[in-house]
Parts: C-alpha cells; sequence; structure tokens
C-alpha cells in the first residue's frame, strides 16, 4: 500500500504516464460536420488540388503584364475587352496580346493572362475597350492551380485536435468523414457535506461546486467528454456507489476533496475496497497539491484532486492534462514565455513550487508578477497568464531573475 508514501514530481509522472498504456480509445468514423473537438486518429490526404483552376483574388480585367507595362494615369493601356468570365462556369477563351477579360473575385482565369488588374486602375470607354491605368507584376492578384493544396498533401496529422478551419479545409478537398478517436470519457465527483450545486441557495457555512465546474472546462478543452457529474457528501458508502457508477460509465475518474490526512476523508479507502483497487500515489512532494491521490480499479485510473481550487487545477495541469493527451494520441505542447519576475520568491525546501503569475511588459520588458494568496481562492486562476515552477533543489527566485513563464493556453503542434 502506498498510502502518504510521498513521492516526487518526477516519480509521480513516471508512474502516471506507466498507465497509459491500459486505456485504449475505440475509433468511429464521423462526417466533417460533427468533428469540431475529435482528434484524428490517423494521417488525411488530398485527393485534389486546391484550387483546382487559376483564379482571381479581386474583381478586375485578366492581362498579359507586357500590354499594361509603362501604364499611368496620364498614358494609360488601350485594351481590347473581349468578354466576361462567370462565375462557376469554364472560362475557355484563351487571351490574345492586347486584349482583356473581367474576372470577378474567385472568377476563373483565361489561358493566356499573367496578372489581373484590379477593376479601381481601369476605366471601360466603350462595350469592348478599356483603358487601363497602372502596371502589375506577374502573378498578380492570381491564385494558381494547387497554391492552397497539392493532391496528396498532408491536410490532418495524426493527433491533431479537429478545429473549425480544419473542417473547412476538409470540406474544399472533398473529404465528409474522417475517423477520430472517440472522447475519453470523463467523470467528475466534488466530495463534502458543505459543497452544493451552483443553482442551488447556499447556508451559512457551505459553498458552491467550484471545482466540478472549472474541471468540466478543462476537460471540454482536451476533447473530452464528462460523461457523469455528481456531488458527493462525506459518506464512505456513497462515494463507493458514485466512483462504482462512475466506472461503469467513465474511462476516468476525478475527485475534487477527500484526498487529505483526515477522519472524514474516504478516497483512498474507496479504491481499495474495489477488488482490483490500487492506491499508486498518495501525496506529492510539491506545493500546492501535496495529499494528491492517484489510484486505479477496474484497469482506470482514479485522480484524488484537493479540494481548494487552485490546488485542483494547478494538479489538473501538470498531471491529468499530460495523462488525457497521452492516452488521446493528442499532440500538444506546453508554450513557455521568458520573462523577468518581478519580486523574490522563497520555495519550500524539498518540494516543487508551482506559482501563478500575470504576465505584462512594462518598459518594453516582458515581466511576471506573482499573484500571491491561498489555494482556496479561485480567482487565482482567472488573473493568471501562466505559472512558474520552482524545482525542488531551488532555493528560490530572486527580483528580476529571468524564469519560464509556462502559459494555460496550449499550442498545437
Amino acid at each position: 500500500m502506498n498510502f502518504f508514501k510521498i513521492r516526487s514530481l518526477s516519480e509521480a509522472r513516471a508512474i502516471i504516464h506507466d498507465e497509459v498504456s491500459r486505456l485504449k480509445l475505440e475509433v468511429e468514423r464521423i462526417s466533417i460536420g460533427a468533428c469540431n473537438g475529435f482528434i484524428a486518429c490517423e494521417n488525411v490526404y488530398s485527393e485534389v488540388d486546391i484550387p483546382s483552376f487559376d483564379r482571381s483574388t479581386v474583381d478586375g480585367y485578366a492581362v498579359k503584364i507586357d500590354d499594361v507595362m509603362g501604364a499611368t494615369e496620364s498614358i494609360p493601356a488601350m485594351l481590347k475587352l473581349k468578354g466576361d468570365s462567370v462565375m462557376g462556369e469554364v472560362m475557355s477563351e484563351t487571351l490574345q496580346k492586347g486584349e482583356a477579360i473581367y474576372v470577378p473575385t474567385g472568377g476563373m482565369l483565361p489561358h493566356g493572362s499573367d496578372g489581373v488588374v484590379m477593376i479601381e486602375y481601369s476605366e471601360q470607354m466603350s462595350s469592348d475597350l478599356i483603358l487601363i491605368r497602372q502596371p502589375i507584376a506577374f502573378g498578380e492578384n492570381i491564385i494558381y492551380h494547387g497554391d492552397d493544396l497539392k493532391k496528396e498533401q498532408l491536410i490532418i496529422e495524426a493527433g491533431k485536435r479537429i478545429n473549425a478551419y480544419d473542417m473547412g479545409l476538409l470540406a474544399g478537398a472533398g473529404i465528409n468523414a474522417i475517423n477520430v478517436y472517440k472522447k475519453i470519457k470523463v467523470a467528475i465527483l466534488s466530495t463534502g457535506d458543505e459543497v452544493v450545486d451552483c443553482h442551488l441557495p447556499i447556508k451559512m457555512g457551505q459553498i458552491r461546486d467550484i471545482n466540478g465546474y472549472a474541471l468540466m472546462g478543462l476537460v471540454s478543452e482536451l476533447g473530452g467528454e464528462v460523461v457523469h457529474k455528481a456531488i458527493i457528501r462525506d459518506d464512505m458508502n456513497a462515494l463507493k456507489a458514485s466512483v462504482a457508477e462512475s466506472l461503469e460509465k467513465a474511462d476516468l475518474v476525478l475527485l475534487s476533496g477527500g484526498s487529505s490526512v483526515g477522519t472524514r476523508d474516504f478516497t483512498h479507502q474507496v479504491i481499495e475496497s474495489f477488488a482490483d483497487g490500487e492506491i499508486l500515489i498518495h501525496g506529492i512532494s510539491i506545493k500546492p497539491g501535496k495529499p494528491t491521490i492517484v489510484g486505479r480499479a477496474h484497469n482506470k485510473l482514479i485522480f484524488g484532486l484537493p479540494g481548494h481550487p487552485t490546488a485542483s487545477a494547478l494538479v489538473f495541469e501538470i498531471l491529468v492534462r499530460p495523462y488525457m493527451e497521452s492516452v488521446s494520441n493528442l499532440k500538444m505542447k506546453s508554450i513557455k514565455v521568458n520573462a523577468q519576475i518581478t519580486e523574490s520568491i522563497h520555495s519550500a525546501s524539498g518540494k516543487d513550487t508551482f506559482i501563478m503569475v500575470n504576465l505584462a511588459y512594462e518598459d518594453n520588458v516582458l515581466r511576471a508578477k506573482p499573484i500571491l494568496g491561498k489555494s482556496g481562492l479561485i480567482s487565482l486562476m482567472t488573473k493568471a497568464s501562466g505559472y512558474i515552477h520552482i524545482e525542488s533543489d531551488q532555493e528560490g527566485l530572486y527580483k528580476g531573475q529571468d524564469v519560464n513563464v509556462y502559459l494555460f493556453k496550449r499550442g498545437e503542434l
């Protein structure tokens, strides 16, 4: 039993990483209209060139650039107006020397043209005569066949979370369905007699369920699906029943509260009450978040997160998020920036310490201002740009020292 055998952060991360292979997400094929937020399970390649023809980026006249070379307001080039390019129709004309053809934005260019003059720099003198008052460069105002996407070019890389722009690109390539991982299903349980849901009135001594909703948002950002959410009173049997229900519905269980050493904290007892239940971690040498529990039952991980909102969110960032990304094969990277710390900070001896900061430019230097406060204050998270990590062998930071700030916003690889 690993009850309160304190683990280092690196040990905890290694233990959790070893659990990733136990969970295999199923694959499903869905239409691109419904794929937003899902994670691609394979590379997707274009089957066509985009665009499939040379097209104009402006309303104007397709010309041969030699015909308008040297054109000015006072000495315009005079060209024969040959006709119009009609949207959605094939332009079969071939442009000859001394000719121009009107092309709307997105319209197909005639063969033989090598530039498009914007309509603002032209004047139509008659039904078949146009004046051009400005020269253009070769290829100006043209998107060429295949400029946007080439046939067999990679559109979506395996592990990418699909977004709205990906959907548009897939549609442009004529792909109407792709294979994705089914969303990782997550159950979120908030524990404590004092916790009530946000829609209910509260009495003195009670608090609303901050953690449950914050965790829902974090899970959603990672492409997960919350399939069960509940508030459980401090009762061993009630908690075990809810965890058992969660294990039936979900791939991952997140509990907030009930992870410290106390007479009313049942998380570790509940995990070990299952026939295959096992405590993997009970206590990590981090601040905040020392009493974090990680256990396993029914081959699924159960995270017992701290009850304090800030500690709960930070532990999610440093432990749960990497686990979910690995299970989902989601290719993400931490975004970190270098900044100067605005004040000296002492760290907890022998612990990895995490401090939230707010970033702002002062005198053209990016500065990180620590947001200091108790870990029970959720407002700290809403003010923070990210966090700094003071490793266990560091004594602290001094004012003006360069630090890495890990942003709460993540980037795709």
